[in-house]
Formats: C-alpha cells, sequence, structure tokens
C-alpha cells in the first residue's frame, strides 16, 4: 500500500512539477529550471538512503522520507508562488523521489526475509508500477476537474502521511536490522 501511494503521488507530482509551479505563476523557463533539481536531488536521496538504511532504524529511514514531501506540498500548497519555495519543494521531492526504490527494497527483504525474495519483490514493483502509470492520470484529472493543482497536493500530503503511518507501525528489532545488514 504504501509503494503503491507513494508512486502515485511522487510520480504525479513529477510529472506534472513544471505545471503546478507555472499554476503558481512561475514562467516556463523558471518552472523547468527549478524542476531540475528532482533529478540532481533524487540521486542525493538514493546515496543518502541507502548510507542511512545501514546506520538506523529502517522503518524510521523509510517514514521519513515519506513525511518530508507533505511539508513540499505545503510549501506548494501556501508559497507556491516563492522561487525559493519551489526550489525546496523541487529538493525535497528529489530527495524522497531518490529513496523510493531504497526503502522498499530493503524493508521487503529485511522483514520477509530472501526465501521468497523474487516473488515478494515483483508484487511490490508491480503495487509501484500501478502507481507510477496511475499517479500522472490523477493529478491531471483533478486539475480538469478542479482548475488547479491544489487538490491533489493535498491528497499527496494525505497519501504520504498514510504510507508513512504504514511504515511506522513495522516493529524496530535492532538484531533483525544487523542480520539484513549482514545478510546483504
Amino acid at each position: 500500500m504504501a509503494g503503491g501511494f507513494f508512486a502515485f503521488t511522487a510520480i504525479g507530482i513529477v510529472v506534472h512539477f513544471v505545471p503546478i509551479l507555472k499554476d503558481s505563476g512561475a514562467d516556463p523557463l523558471s518552472a523547468a529550471g527549478v524542476a531540475s533539481l528532482i533529478g540532481i536531488f533524487s540521486i542525493v536521496g538514493r546515496l543518502g538512503t541507502g548510507f542511512l538504511l545501514d546506520r538506523l532504524p529502517s522503518h524510521l529511514v523509510g517514514a521519513f522520507a515519506f513525511i518530508i514531501p507533505i511539508f513540499a506540498c505545503l510549501l506548494l500548497i501556501y508559497d507556491g508562488s516563492n522561487p525559493v519555495s519551489q526550489a525546496v519543494a523541487a529538493a525535497i521531492f528529489g530527495l524522497t523521489l531518490g529513496s523510493e526504490v531504497d526503502v522498499i527494497a530493503y524493508l521487503a527483504a529485511k522483514y520477509f526475509g530472501l526465501k521468497n525474495f523474487g516473488a515478494l519483490y515483483g508484487a511490490l514493483v508491480m503495487a509501484l508500477s500501478l502507481g507510477t502509470a496511475f499517479g500522472p492520470l490523477g493529478a491531471g484529472f483533478i486539475y480538469d476537474q478542479y482548475g488547479s493543482y491544489v487538490p491533489f497536493l493535498v491528497a499527496t500530503a494525505l497519501m504520504m502521511g498514510a504510507s508513512a503511518v504504514a511504515l511506522l507501525t513495522l516493529s524496530y528489532n535492532p538484531t533483525v536490522d544487523k542480520l539484513a545488514i549482514q545478510q546483504a
């Protein structure tokens, strides 16, 4: 569930990021420049998440990765015309986008082991793929219905919050974390 919600919202945001910024009053060239930060910060997110997963409780790292886009959504809703807010939101979405697969794969291996990892990971990637397929469609549909991306940003914040709560409900066992690291 968390992975599907994540992909639905994150990919919906990324695909529509330039129009979201234009909707807030940015000119197309500035919006495209700000959107490029997503790619840069997704690399930082990928590397940073891997580093943190090896050192901190993995469910907290995952929850944090799903919580920070809520702040980005609020920035775009309440201060979306400010170029600094736009850049911070782009950086946050990039960090989160970079963390997605790392968190999902790590938690799947940690909580379910490696015996049936291929089948489990395939199911998780299917959920991510469905979210990836329908997120941009959902964002576009909501924009067409309401003439604004604000309802999609609100839905994104709610789904990211639900995903973070799902990860926070996972139990923490330092021994399991250490074993997962040793098996990797």
